[in-house]
Protein backbone atom coordinates (compact mmCIF):
# COMPACT_ATOMS: atom_id res chain seq x y z
CA UNK A 1 0.00 0.00 0.00
CA UNK A 2 1.20 3.39 -0.87
CA UNK A 3 1.62 5.64 2.25
CA UNK A 4 -0.60 8.16 2.65
CA UNK A 5 1.22 11.44 2.69
CA UNK A 6 0.61 13.16 5.84
CA UNK A 7 -1.17 16.32 5.74
CA UNK A 8 0.71 19.67 6.64
CA UNK A 9 -0.85 21.42 9.52
CA UNK A 10 -2.28 24.41 8.85
CA UNK A 11 0.07 27.11 10.15
CA UNK A 12 -1.54 28.76 13.35
CA UNK A 13 -1.90 32.97 13.12
CA UNK A 14 -1.46 35.53 15.48
CA UNK A 15 -4.75 35.69 17.66
CA UNK A 16 -5.58 32.08 16.66
CA UNK A 17 -5.35 29.28 20.15
CA UNK A 18 -1.90 27.56 20.39
CA UNK A 19 -0.33 30.07 17.84
CA UNK A 20 3.21 30.17 18.02
CA UNK A 21 5.83 33.30 18.02
CA UNK A 22 9.04 31.59 16.45
CA UNK A 23 10.46 34.63 17.23
CA UNK A 24 10.37 33.89 21.01
CA UNK A 25 13.40 31.76 22.53
CA UNK A 26 10.84 30.33 25.27
CA UNK A 27 8.24 29.37 22.87
CA UNK A 28 10.13 28.02 20.24
CA UNK A 29 11.87 25.78 23.13
CA UNK A 30 8.89 25.03 24.27
CA UNK A 31 6.67 24.56 21.67
CA UNK A 32 3.57 25.80 23.29
CA UNK A 33 2.96 28.79 24.32
CA UNK A 34 3.42 29.55 28.18
CA UNK A 35 0.88 31.95 28.51
CA UNK A 36 -2.42 32.89 27.24
CA UNK A 37 -1.22 36.37 26.28
CA UNK A 38 1.42 34.44 24.07
CA UNK A 39 -0.96 33.70 20.86
CA UNK A 40 -1.59 37.77 20.65
CA UNK A 41 2.40 38.77 20.91
CA UNK A 42 5.05 38.52 18.10
CA UNK A 43 7.95 40.06 20.22
CA UNK A 44 10.91 38.52 20.73
CA UNK A 45 11.86 36.96 24.27
CA UNK A 46 13.79 39.79 25.42
CA UNK A 47 11.17 42.53 24.56
CA UNK A 48 8.94 40.18 26.59
CA UNK A 49 7.35 42.47 29.05
CA UNK A 50 6.57 39.94 31.97
CA UNK A 51 9.73 38.56 30.99
CA UNK A 52 11.21 41.68 32.21
CA UNK A 53 8.92 42.39 35.40
CA UNK A 54 9.95 38.30 36.43
CA UNK A 55 13.52 39.70 36.50
CA UNK A 56 13.37 43.07 38.14
CA UNK A 57 11.30 41.47 40.63
CA UNK A 58 13.88 38.66 41.51
CA UNK A 59 16.97 41.77 40.92
CA UNK A 60 14.92 43.50 44.05
CA UNK A 61 13.91 40.36 45.86
CA UNK A 62 17.34 39.33 46.56
CA UNK A 63 18.42 43.80 46.99
CA UNK A 64 15.55 43.37 49.49
CA UNK A 65 17.33 40.27 51.49
CA UNK A 66 20.64 41.12 51.12
CA UNK A 67 19.70 44.56 53.27
CA UNK A 68 17.84 42.80 55.53
CA UNK A 69 20.55 40.85 56.16
CA UNK A 70 23.07 43.64 56.02
CA UNK A 71 20.78 45.32 58.90
CA UNK A 72 19.46 42.44 60.67
CA UNK A 73 22.50 39.90 60.37
CA UNK A 74 19.47 37.56 59.69
CA UNK A 75 16.46 36.78 57.24
CA UNK A 76 13.00 36.63 59.26
CA UNK A 77 10.73 34.22 58.23
CA UNK A 78 8.25 36.48 58.25
CA UNK A 79 10.09 39.01 55.88
CA UNK A 80 10.62 35.96 53.20
CA UNK A 81 6.82 35.49 53.35
CA UNK A 82 5.98 39.39 53.14
CA UNK A 83 8.26 39.86 50.22
CA UNK A 84 7.31 36.57 48.22
CA UNK A 85 3.56 37.74 48.92
CA UNK A 86 4.29 41.28 47.45
CA UNK A 87 6.15 39.85 44.48
CA UNK A 88 2.71 37.37 43.66
CA UNK A 89 0.12 39.73 44.09
CA UNK A 90 1.72 41.94 42.25
CA UNK A 91 3.02 39.50 39.70
CA UNK A 92 -0.74 38.29 39.13
CA UNK A 93 -2.04 41.64 38.56
CA UNK A 94 0.51 42.59 36.76
CA UNK A 95 0.44 39.55 34.97
CA UNK A 96 -3.37 40.32 33.80
CA UNK A 97 -2.58 43.75 32.89
CA UNK A 98 0.09 42.76 30.87
CA UNK A 99 -2.73 40.14 29.02
CA UNK A 100 -4.87 43.01 28.61
CA UNK A 101 -2.25 45.49 26.83
CA UNK A 102 -0.93 42.72 24.73
CA UNK A 103 -4.19 41.80 23.68
CA UNK A 104 -5.02 45.07 22.95
CA UNK A 105 -2.07 45.62 21.30
CA UNK A 106 -2.68 43.29 19.06
CA UNK A 107 -6.72 43.91 18.43
CA UNK A 108 -5.57 47.52 17.97
CA UNK A 109 -3.23 46.34 15.29
CA UNK A 110 -5.32 43.92 13.49
CA UNK A 111 -8.29 46.46 13.41
CA UNK A 112 -5.81 48.60 11.87
CA UNK A 113 -4.90 46.40 9.13
CA UNK A 114 -8.58 45.48 8.28
CA UNK A 115 -9.17 49.10 8.80
CA UNK A 116 -6.57 49.72 5.91
CA UNK A 117 -7.47 47.16 3.70
CA UNK A 118 -11.26 47.99 3.84
CA UNK A 119 -10.04 51.32 2.96
CA UNK A 120 -7.77 50.46 0.47
CA UNK A 121 -10.99 47.96 -1.26
CA UNK A 122 -13.63 50.82 -0.65
CA UNK A 123 -10.90 52.93 -2.89
CA UNK A 124 -10.59 50.35 -5.46
CA UNK A 125 -14.33 50.23 -5.54
CA UNK A 126 -15.36 53.79 -5.69
CA UNK A 127 -12.30 54.16 -8.53
CA UNK A 128 -14.43 51.45 -10.48
CA UNK A 129 -17.75 52.86 -9.88
CA UNK A 130 -16.66 56.41 -11.01
CA UNK A 131 -14.58 54.93 -14.06
CA UNK A 132 -17.95 52.73 -14.88
CA UNK A 133 -20.54 56.04 -14.50
CA UNK A 134 -17.95 58.05 -17.02
CA UNK A 135 -18.49 55.40 -19.32
CA UNK A 136 -21.93 55.23 -18.65
CA UNK A 137 -22.33 58.68 -19.23
CA UNK A 138 -19.91 58.57 -22.25
CA UNK A 139 -22.05 56.30 -23.44
CA UNK A 140 -25.07 57.93 -22.83
CA UNK A 141 -24.00 60.96 -24.71
CA UNK A 142 -23.30 59.30 -27.54
CA UNK A 143 -26.76 57.51 -28.12
CA UNK A 144 -28.37 60.80 -27.37
CA UNK A 145 -26.14 62.27 -29.82
CA UNK A 146 -27.10 59.14 -32.11
CA UNK A 147 -30.63 60.01 -31.01
CA UNK A 148 -30.48 63.83 -32.24
CA UNK A 149 -28.84 63.04 -35.28
CA UNK A 150 -31.49 59.80 -36.24
CA UNK A 151 -34.14 61.89 -35.52
CA UNK A 152 -32.57 65.23 -37.69
CA UNK A 153 -32.04 62.82 -40.59
CA UNK A 154 -35.57 61.51 -40.11
CA UNK A 155 -37.11 64.89 -39.94
CA UNK A 156 -35.33 66.06 -43.12
CA UNK A 157 -35.43 62.70 -45.40
CA UNK A 158 -38.89 61.81 -44.46
CA UNK A 159 -40.68 64.98 -44.20
CA UNK A 160 -38.97 66.59 -47.57
CA UNK A 161 -40.30 63.92 -49.64
CA UNK A 162 -43.23 64.21 -48.04
CA UNK A 163 -43.74 67.45 -48.84
CA UNK A 164 -42.90 67.02 -52.37
CA UNK A 165 -45.71 64.68 -52.74
CA UNK A 166 -48.01 67.08 -51.12
CA UNK A 167 -47.43 70.25 -53.06
CA UNK A 168 -47.28 68.05 -56.53
CA UNK A 169 -50.82 66.40 -55.47
CA UNK A 170 -52.24 70.17 -54.28
CA UNK A 171 -50.31 71.46 -57.61
CA UNK A 172 -52.66 68.58 -59.99
CA UNK A 173 -55.89 69.70 -58.23
CA UNK A 174 -55.90 72.92 -59.24
CA UNK A 175 -54.69 72.24 -62.12
CA UNK A 176 -51.28 74.39 -62.34
CA UNK A 177 -49.65 70.80 -62.84
CA UNK A 178 -50.80 67.93 -65.45
CA UNK A 179 -51.20 64.84 -64.23
CA UNK A 180 -48.08 63.04 -65.58
CA UNK A 181 -46.23 65.38 -63.98
CA UNK A 182 -47.51 65.51 -60.87
CA UNK A 183 -47.40 62.03 -60.66
CA UNK A 184 -43.72 61.93 -61.66
CA UNK A 185 -42.74 64.36 -59.14
CA UNK A 186 -44.69 62.32 -56.36
CA UNK A 187 -42.92 59.15 -57.53
CA UNK A 188 -39.47 60.81 -57.64
CA UNK A 189 -40.37 61.52 -53.88
CA UNK A 190 -41.98 58.12 -52.70
CA UNK A 191 -38.24 56.76 -54.05
CA UNK A 192 -36.52 58.60 -51.91
CA UNK A 193 -38.65 58.04 -48.81
CA UNK A 194 -38.34 54.17 -49.69
CA UNK A 195 -34.28 54.76 -50.23
CA UNK A 196 -34.43 56.27 -46.98
CA UNK A 197 -36.30 53.66 -45.45
CA UNK A 198 -34.29 51.31 -46.40
CA UNK A 199 -30.97 52.68 -45.33
CA UNK A 200 -32.64 52.53 -41.96
CA UNK A 201 -33.70 48.75 -41.93
CA UNK A 202 -30.51 47.78 -43.35
CA UNK A 203 -27.91 50.20 -40.86
CA UNK A 204 -30.44 48.00 -37.93
CA UNK A 205 -29.80 44.67 -39.60
CA UNK A 206 -26.19 44.80 -39.36
CA UNK A 207 -26.16 46.41 -36.13
CA UNK A 208 -28.50 44.17 -34.33
CA UNK A 209 -26.02 41.33 -36.37
CA UNK A 210 -29.64 38.96 -37.42
CA UNK A 211 -29.17 38.74 -40.86
CA UNK A 212 -26.19 36.00 -41.51
CA UNK A 213 -23.48 36.80 -43.47
CA UNK A 214 -22.76 34.27 -46.27
CA UNK A 215 -19.13 34.34 -47.24
CA UNK A 216 -18.92 32.14 -50.43
CA UNK A 217 -16.44 32.75 -53.63
CA UNK A 218 -18.06 35.66 -55.44
CA UNK A 219 -16.84 37.25 -59.03
CA UNK A 220 -16.20 40.69 -58.14
CA UNK A 221 -14.87 41.76 -61.50
CA UNK A 222 -18.64 40.82 -62.76
CA UNK A 223 -20.08 42.84 -60.10
CA UNK A 224 -18.22 45.88 -60.00
CA UNK A 225 -19.21 45.84 -63.71
CA UNK A 226 -21.82 45.14 -63.45
CA UNK A 227 -22.31 48.39 -60.52
CA UNK A 228 -20.22 50.30 -63.20
CA UNK A 229 -22.94 50.15 -65.87
CA UNK A 230 -25.48 51.17 -63.55
CA UNK A 231 -24.27 54.01 -62.37
CA UNK A 232 -23.09 55.36 -65.84
CA UNK A 233 -27.06 55.19 -66.75
CA UNK A 234 -27.67 57.62 -63.37
CA UNK A 235 -29.45 61.21 -63.82
CA UNK A 236 -27.01 62.84 -61.69
CA UNK A 237 -23.90 61.29 -63.90
CA UNK A 238 -25.25 62.01 -67.09
CA UNK A 239 -26.33 65.57 -65.65
CA UNK A 240 -22.68 66.46 -64.45
CA UNK A 241 -21.90 64.58 -67.67
CA UNK A 242 -19.50 62.26 -64.78
CA UNK A 243 -17.26 59.70 -66.10
CA UNK A 244 -16.79 56.27 -64.48
CA UNK A 245 -13.48 54.53 -64.92
CA UNK A 246 -12.41 51.27 -64.52
CA UNK A 247 -8.88 50.47 -64.50
CA UNK A 248 -8.31 47.15 -65.37
CA UNK A 249 -4.92 45.72 -63.86
CA UNK A 250 -2.00 43.49 -65.18
CA UNK A 251 -3.15 40.51 -63.44
CA UNK A 252 -6.42 38.00 -63.64
CA UNK A 253 -8.35 39.35 -60.71
CA UNK A 254 -8.77 36.64 -58.59
CA UNK A 255 -12.43 35.60 -56.83
CA UNK A 256 -12.96 36.63 -53.44
CA UNK A 257 -14.72 35.54 -50.10
CA UNK A 258 -17.47 38.01 -49.15
CA UNK A 259 -21.42 37.72 -48.73
CA UNK A 260 -22.37 38.08 -52.93
CA UNK A 261 -25.72 39.73 -52.18
CA UNK A 262 -24.21 42.66 -49.35
CA UNK A 263 -20.91 43.24 -51.38
CA UNK A 264 -23.00 44.73 -53.81
CA UNK A 265 -24.95 46.78 -51.63
CA UNK A 266 -21.77 47.74 -50.11
CA UNK A 267 -20.17 48.54 -53.64
CA UNK A 268 -23.36 50.58 -54.85
CA UNK A 269 -22.88 52.85 -51.86
CA UNK A 270 -19.31 53.45 -52.04
CA UNK A 271 -20.33 54.24 -56.08
CA UNK A 272 -23.10 56.98 -54.82
CA UNK A 273 -21.11 58.47 -52.04
CA UNK A 274 -18.59 59.42 -55.26
CA UNK A 275 -20.90 60.43 -57.42
CA UNK A 276 -23.09 62.41 -55.33
CA UNK A 277 -20.27 64.71 -53.93
CA UNK A 278 -18.50 64.88 -57.09
CA UNK A 279 -19.47 67.96 -59.23
CA UNK A 280 -17.13 67.41 -62.47
CA UNK A 281 -14.84 64.86 -63.45
CA UNK A 282 -14.54 61.20 -62.78
CA UNK A 283 -14.47 58.37 -60.58
CA UNK A 284 -12.19 55.74 -60.45
CA UNK A 285 -11.67 52.24 -60.28
CA UNK A 286 -8.36 49.95 -60.03
CA UNK A 287 -7.10 47.27 -58.13
CA UNK A 288 -4.29 45.71 -56.56
CA UNK A 289 -2.97 42.44 -54.79
CA UNK A 290 -1.80 42.69 -51.49
CA UNK A 291 -0.37 40.59 -48.42
CA UNK A 292 -2.64 40.77 -44.89
CA UNK A 293 -0.51 38.46 -42.90
CA UNK A 294 0.03 34.88 -44.72
CA UNK A 295 -3.47 35.69 -46.95
CA UNK A 296 -3.50 37.28 -49.81
CA UNK A 297 -5.91 39.97 -50.34
CA UNK A 298 -7.33 41.79 -53.37
CA UNK A 299 -7.62 45.61 -52.46
CA UNK A 300 -10.00 48.07 -54.78
CA UNK A 301 -9.42 51.92 -55.04
CA UNK A 302 -12.54 54.03 -55.42
CA UNK A 303 -11.74 57.56 -56.44
CA UNK A 304 -13.39 60.99 -57.23
CA UNK A 305 -12.16 64.21 -58.37
CA UNK A 306 -15.16 65.29 -55.76
CA UNK A 307 -15.17 68.15 -52.87
CA UNK A 308 -13.14 66.06 -50.45
CA UNK A 309 -13.66 65.97 -46.94
CA UNK A 310 -12.30 68.41 -44.54
CA UNK A 311 -9.88 67.07 -41.57
CA UNK A 312 -12.04 67.63 -39.09
CA UNK A 313 -14.90 65.74 -40.57
CA UNK A 314 -12.65 62.17 -41.26
CA UNK A 315 -12.77 60.68 -37.63
CA UNK A 316 -16.70 60.36 -37.95
CA UNK A 317 -16.94 59.56 -41.86
CA UNK A 318 -18.26 55.89 -41.06
CA UNK A 319 -20.25 56.52 -38.00
CA UNK A 320 -24.39 56.50 -38.49
CA UNK A 321 -25.81 59.38 -39.48
CA UNK A 322 -22.60 60.98 -39.53
CA UNK A 323 -22.41 63.93 -42.85
CA UNK A 324 -19.37 66.49 -43.43
CA UNK A 325 -19.90 69.82 -42.60
CA UNK A 326 -20.23 70.71 -46.29
CA UNK A 327 -22.10 67.76 -47.84
CA UNK A 328 -25.61 69.21 -46.69
CA UNK A 329 -25.25 71.41 -49.40
CA UNK A 330 -23.84 69.28 -52.00
CA UNK A 331 -25.68 66.49 -51.56
CA UNK A 332 -29.60 66.85 -49.36
CA UNK A 333 -30.42 63.75 -49.65
CA UNK A 334 -27.98 61.71 -48.14
CA UNK A 335 -29.55 59.87 -45.01
CA UNK A 336 -25.21 59.57 -43.57
CA UNK A 337 -25.45 55.77 -43.65
CA UNK A 338 -23.85 54.74 -46.46
CA UNK A 339 -20.56 54.49 -45.52
CA UNK A 340 -21.65 53.28 -42.03
CA UNK A 341 -23.38 50.17 -43.59
CA UNK A 342 -20.39 49.89 -46.32
CA UNK A 343 -17.73 49.65 -43.71
CA UNK A 344 -20.02 46.64 -41.86
CA UNK A 345 -20.66 44.92 -44.95
CA UNK A 346 -17.45 44.57 -45.63
CA UNK A 347 -15.99 43.80 -42.01
CA UNK A 348 -18.33 41.36 -41.84
CA UNK A 349 -16.93 39.63 -44.61
CA UNK A 350 -13.78 39.54 -42.88
CA UNK A 351 -12.39 42.51 -44.85
CA UNK A 352 -11.37 46.33 -44.38
CA UNK A 353 -13.09 49.53 -46.00
CA UNK A 354 -10.49 52.52 -45.61
CA UNK A 355 -10.41 56.37 -46.27
CA UNK A 356 -7.11 56.59 -48.15
CA UNK A 357 -7.05 59.70 -48.86
CA UNK A 358 -8.47 63.33 -49.19
CA UNK A 359 -7.78 66.68 -50.51
CA UNK A 360 -10.37 69.11 -50.12
CA UNK A 361 -11.20 70.28 -53.92
CA UNK A 362 -9.24 68.06 -55.64
CA UNK A 363 -10.93 64.43 -54.19
CA UNK A 364 -11.23 61.49 -51.91
CA UNK A 365 -10.37 57.88 -52.35
CA UNK A 366 -11.58 55.11 -50.49
CA UNK A 367 -10.58 51.29 -50.56
CA UNK A 368 -11.60 48.30 -49.21
CA UNK A 369 -9.44 44.79 -49.08
CA UNK A 370 -11.32 41.28 -49.23
CA UNK A 371 -9.36 38.04 -48.61
CA UNK A 372 -8.79 36.07 -51.88
CA UNK A 373 -11.05 32.59 -52.19
CA UNK A 374 -9.25 29.09 -51.63
CA UNK A 375 -9.42 26.85 -55.12
CA UNK A 376 -11.32 24.80 -53.23
CA UNK A 377 -14.02 27.94 -53.30
CA UNK A 378 -14.57 27.78 -49.31
CA UNK A 379 -17.74 29.12 -48.11
CA UNK A 380 -18.68 29.89 -44.67
CA UNK A 381 -21.96 31.29 -42.69
CA UNK A 382 -21.77 33.86 -39.98
CA UNK A 383 -24.67 34.77 -38.15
Amino acid sequence: MKNKEKKRPKRKETGEDYYLNKKCWLVKNLDHPPYRRCQYCELRFNDCLFMRYQVISFVLGCFSFLLIYLFEKMIPFYDIVIIFTIVIVYGYYFNSSTEKIVKSNFLEKKAKEELRALSGELEMRVERQTKNIKKQNKNLKELLNIKSDFLRTVNHQLNTPLTIMKSAFAMMEDKSLSTEQGIGIASHGLERMSSTIEDFWDAFELEEQKVPVNLVETDIEVIIDEMVEEKRKMESVMNKDLKIELSMPGFSIPKVLCDQKKISHAISNLLDNAVFYTQKGSVGIRFEKIKRGKKECLKVFISDTGEGIPTKDRKKIFEKFTRGSTTSSINPNGSGLGLYIAKTIIEKSGGKLTLESSVVGKGTTFSFVLEVASAKGSAEIIP
